[in-house]
């Protein structure tokens, strides 16, 4: 009684200015915006977004058959951590529930090898290709990891390692890198070795993850391996960045789509020098540091008269370089340039220069400590103004709202739909009802404190 009475008067001193009214206001939203987005669980799983009259579905790219769920996030395994997170921090099992839906959702259209498509019906013929684009595989991995920590079950373990086994199984075994689907089909950009979208930044982090959790030492190898390949792979002599992606054999700088030549890319290097810093405080290996002092000697030697950068740099003159949209073929005037593409942009590895010297001024363990401490979550009052827009744009229907994008609108107009209605959104989902999820547990403390 008296630990119970000494945890609740912290608890009520800790959070005595945060304001009563917003967290029931808080909590209230986050439970309608829960119940709407479950209504929309079919098969076990999510779209990536749909009209208002729900009629439409989007999936990773395109509008998608109601009975299909989307594996990339922010879909299915983005909105089930929501489900997991909620569970945790409202008490409530019947959230959990749908979390659990999911990952057996999942679980029917993973492929044999152990990843993940892009979307595919749960209800229909398991998929054969998996894909490490956009974070597909590594996140519904981490979600599957979510929910074995929830769980404490072994077979939800098992289904952790049957996905740790395909990164395995994924990585080339002479170069150390992973190609954008496995298995990967001849004469495609999916063989290549491939930074875009973060893939192989994605599958190292993974790797290191699982390492941590279950001390499979064959995960840390894959791990070392991976940056190996990274390091490898760097640019020479006035190009020391990194590729989108490279032919798994001649590791050379490759084509992808008509519109990504081969080239050195500002965009995917900044992931890639944030992963070797990973790589550094996960191993203590000094050889992924090395890359990083010639890297940020590029950043600075190739910023664009706007103090921007082009997002690729030609092969062996280093000029800014752009694609065209009605066939492969390279031109230099951003005005040629294929639209709605982001071919310029302030890409500068700004968190690994910190880190380096951060790094070098007090050393690996010193330096670790201090990120640990910095990605503490913020307090209830500092997220309160936010809560407060959060809370007020949800809809009575319970939906957060957001503008179409351009591939969007374009399926809207054959529709007939109002192409600029906004849309429901499952990133608009996780990104508000995270942050209540967020403000509610800073409020209230964790769960146990209550339970003590």
């Amino acid at each position: 009684m008296k630990r119970a009475l000494i945890a609740a008067v912290i608890l009520w001193t800790w959070n005595a200015s945060s304001s009563p009214d917003l967290v029931v206001r808080a909590e209230t939203s986050l439970r309608r915006a829960l119940d709407a987005i479950a209504s929309k669980q079919v098969n076990g799983g999510w779209g990536m977004a749909w009209t208002q009259d729900r009629r439409y579905m989007w999936g990773e790219y395109r509008m998608i058959p109601h009975g299909w769920i989307t594996v990339q996030p922010p879909a299915t395994p983005s909105v089930a951590s929501v489900f997991l997170h909620a569970a945790r921090v409202l008490d409530d099992p019947a959230y959990a529930q749908h979390a659990r839906t999911a990952r057996d959702a999942l679980l029917a259209i993973q492929t044999a090898d152990g990843g993940f498509p892009y979307e595919a019906d749960p209800k229909g013929r398991r998929p054969m290709r998996a894909t490490f684009d956009d974070d597909t595989t590594t996140g519904a991995l981490r979600f599957l990891i979510d929910f074995w920590q929830f769980t404490k079950d072994e077979a939800d373990l098992r289904a952790v390692r049957s996905v740790g086994d395909f990164l395995l199984k994924a990585q080339y075994a002479d170069t150390g890198g992973w190609p954008q689907e496995y298995p990967p089909m001849a004469m495609t950009y999916g063989r290549h070795i491939t930074f875009n979208d973060n893939a192989m930044v994605n599958v190292i982090r993974a790797l290191l993850t699982l390492h941590t959790l279950t001390g499979d030492r064959r995960y840390l190898e894959a791990a070392i391996k991976g940056g190996d390949c990274i390091i490898r792979l760097q640019g020479g002599p006035g190009e020391e960045i990194w590729a989108a992606q490279y032919d798994p054999v001649a590791l050379r700088p490759a084509w992808a789509r008509k519109f990504e030549p081969p080239s050195y890319s500002s965009a995917e290097s900044v992931g890639v020098c944030n992963m070797l810093i990973d790589l550094y405080l996960g191993t203590g290996l000094e050889r992924f540091l090395e890359p990083l002092p010639k890297a940020l000697a590029w950043y600075d030697a190739h910023r664009l008269p706007n103090g921007k950068w082009a997002r690729f740099y030609e092969v062996g003159t280093q000029r800014p370089v752009y694609g065209r949209k009605d066939k492969a073929e390279p031109v230099y005037d951003v005005s040629q340039a294929k639209s709605g593409y982001s071919w310029q942009g302030t890409w500068y590895p700004e968190h690994a220069k910190r880190a380096y010297e951060r790094i070098k001024a007090v050393g690996r363990d010193a330096y670790a400590q201090e990120r640990r401490a910095a990605e503490a979550p913020p307090k209830a009052a500092g997220l309160e103004p936010e809560v407060e827009e959060v809370c007020a744009s949800l809809t009575p229907a319970g939906w957060w709202l957001a503008p179409p994008d351009d591939d969007q609108r374009a399926e809207m107009k054959e529709k007939g739909i109002e192409e600029d209605e906004p849309i429901i959104t499952t990133e608009a989902f996780c990104k508000s009802a995270g942050l209540l999820l967020t403000y509610i547990e800073r409020v209230r403390g964790p769960t146990t404190v209550g339970r003590l």
